[in-house]
């Protein structure tokens, strides 16, 4: 399969290449944020990363963020069933609470699981920009971010012009109804912008054999406030609000049970609610070379899960986040700029397990953790650039950590290309329920674990090519995990350890844009990965080969665009929980998903849009025993009053 995914890719690039004119777009070196923590210009970066601008997302026209993820390379996707389901991404074969997710500049990681993010719930519609940092972050973003960071951004581009509103309404396969509205108003001092996204889905069961349906519900709510109060100083305000409601079937249990292990039909339900709050203010001084920004923000998430109407289990988790930043620049000479950051952070956090039983797996508990980083970044010639973090954590229930991280990147004039390379070591520490756990008759917590420590390096190219009708990179990572924690089936009730020997992960990246002209744009990437635990055996949900293909083509003056995606997913392996077999692990078959996007102009400001999904209608499993859904049509209308 992965043959014939690369024959596409190479036929896709030919026949665009073959239109190739003289007016080509220079592929253009993006802004980033996520790489320190302040704007910075790509070709100054040693790490690596990718970006989704507002237009990629729009014209791919997925519900999820976790589906747009796939095309990033480094990123495997895992989902549990249908729409809704428990979802996982895991960066370059780490674990899921490995990557650090940031939204409009909050962490919004579940503080009950060690900072998971739960991608189940990330609709796309209100997204308008995606940064995705590979490679060890601890050093500036602190625990969870050993694989990485996702940043994602709800910055609209109409609000540089005033007042500014949109939405879209659309409906298709699998009892499908979605709608989104936004609206914004940018004056000389103020602007404001909201959403409001809604999204309802009849779906289909997650059990491959089962016979009703597992349907989704979700509310997404956001609203973003700032306030220039002198040309000094800003203050901004962010408040976030998901509302989400999952059927979900179950695997079986009971030892007595023909279908011991595998997935049925279940009356369950899971209701998931998140609130995310942050306020800032930032002062800039001396013509801007010196900056200072305090934020205060909220992480709140409540679960919970039911049988029919009865309420079984539950979780909630809260963190504070209290951060001051200094950040100063300096030009020492006409080739050389020195740029040096100082942080403190505070983190207060609470989790609470609750049960509809008054046994022990009902409780409260508490941490909190101090922090300081400082960083120095320096530039020469705007051709070599240097970046190195230092970070101390003191941990309440743990020993402290010092983190860092070294980068490195030179721009080789008159050539196109760019050689970088990063270094870093990183932390993770155990989750709630790893450390208590959550039913002492099901799973027991382990209070003697230590936190998961990371060492990890990269090196790469980025190269400018066909006058700068194209750009491609290349990397290389390597990376070992000591202390891994990790899940023990072979005893009853389940629990948790830290492995004793380092787990590796080395793996290669590459990706390739070309911007055959206005009307054209194709990318394309594959990652290699081999990721193995202390022992040798290959870890669980890793697939050794993803690769991704998006070609863009727009037609009567750019009035239609059609976008066609395809997305490789390699086998896999993955827990079997059929005790009646001696194999603990299965094989999950490698599969291809193509889906096609459409749009069209009816005029400035209506468009009629409609998408394909799974156009070759594949049976295939992310996680071991879960249905997925096959071919699926959708149609709508989108509104912009700009």
């Amino acid at each position: 399969m992965i043959r014939e995914f690369v024959l596409i890719i190479v036929l896709v690039v030919i026949s665009l290449s073959a239109t190739a004119a003289d007016h080509f777009i220079k592929v253009q070196d993006e802004i980033i944020v996520t790489a320190s923590r302040i704007s910075q210009p790509r070709l100054e970066i040693g790490s690596a990363v990718d970006v989704l601008s507002e237009d990629k997302i729009r014209v791919r026209q997925e519900s999820f963020v976790s589906d747009l993820l796939r095309d990033i390379p480094g990123l495997a996707v895992n989902r549990s069933g249908p729409a809704g389901s428990f979802t996982q991404v895991r960066m370059r074969g780490a674990e899921p609470n490995h990557t650090l997710v940031v939204i409009d500049g909050i962490e919004v990681g579940d503080p009950f699981n060690a900072g998971e993010f739960e991608f189940a719930h990330l609709v796309s519609s209100d997204v308008s920009r995606i940064e995705v940092l590979r490679g060890p972050q601890s050093a500036l973003w602190g625990s969870d971010a050993i694989g990485g960071v996702i940043n994602v951004s709800t910055e609209v581009k109409g609000l540089q012009e005033g007042k500014w509103s949109a939405g879209f309404v659309e409906g298709g396969s699998f009892g499908t109804l979605r709608g989104n509205g936004r609206a914004g108003h940018k004056g000389s001092r103020v602007s404001v912008r909201g959403s409001v996204t809604y999204s309802d889905i009849q779906g289909i069961s997650a059990a491959p054999r089962g016979m009703e349906r597992d349907g989704y519900e979700n509310l997404t709510t956001s609203l973003n406030a700032n306030l220039e109060v002198s040309d000094t100083l800003t203050v901004s305000l962010m408040a976030r609000h998901v509302d989400a409601t999952a059927d979900e079937d179950a695997q079986d249990f009971d030892f007595r049970s023909q279908t011991q292990g595998f997935v049925i039909d279940a009356d369950n339900q899971r209701k998931s609610l998140r609130w995310y709050g942050q306020a800032s203010a930032v002062a800039s001084l001396l013509e801007g070379r010196w900056n200072h920004k305090i934020t205060a923000g909220l992480t709140d998430t409540d679960n919970q899960s039911f049988s029919g109407m009865s309420f079984v289990f539950g979780s909630k988790g809260r963190k504070w986040d209290i951060e001051y930043r200094t950040d100063y620049s300096v030009q020492s000479n006409e080739s050389t700029r020195h740029s040096m950051s100082a942080l403190m952070e505070y983190e207060d956090l609470v989790y609470e397990n609750v049960s509809s039983g008054n046994g022990p797996e009902n409780q409260k508990q508490s941490s909190h953790q101090w922090s300081g980083a400082l960083q120095y970044r320096l530039g020469i010639s705007e051709q070599f650039f240097v970046g190195t973090s230092l970070r101390f954590d003191n941990h309440q229930r743990f020993e402290n950590d010092t983190t860092y991280q070294l980068t490195a990147a030179w721009h080789m004039p008159n050539t196109g290309l760019k050689v970088r390379s990063s270094y870093g070591v990183g932390v993770a520490q155990p989750s709630f329920f790893e450390l208590f756990g959550f039913n002492p008759n099901f799973f027991v917590g382990n209070p003697g674990l230590k936190p998961e420590k990371s060492e990890g390096w990269d090196a790469g190219l980025d190269y400018t090519f066909a006058r700068g009708r194209g750009f491609a990179a290349l990397t290389y990572f390597d990376s070992n995990l000591e202390n891994e924690i990790y899940t023990n089936f072979l005893v009853f009730p389940f629990t948790v350890a830290n492995r004793e020997g380092n787990s590796e992960r080395s793996g290669l990246e590459a990706s390739v844009q070309l911007k055959p002209g206005d009307r054209f744009e194709i990318t394309a990437s594959y990652t290699y990965t081999n990721a193995k635990d202390d022992v040798g055996t290959n870890e669980l949900r890793r697939p050794r080969h993803l690769a991704s293909m998006n070609a863009t083509y727009e037609f009567l003056q750019e009035r239609l665009a059609i976008d066609l995606g395809l997305n490789y997913n390699g086998a896999m392996q993955d827990s079997e929980f059929i005790f009646s077999t001696p194999a603990s692990t299965v094989r999950l078959d490698g599969y291809l998903l193509a889906n096609i996007a459409a749009s069209f102009d009816l005029d400035k400001q209506v468009q009629l849009i409609g998408r394909v999904e799974n156009a070759f209608d594949k049976k295939y499993q992310d996680v071991f025993g879960f249905a997925s859904p096959g071919f699926g049509t959708y149609v709508g209308i989108r509104v912009s009053l700009n």
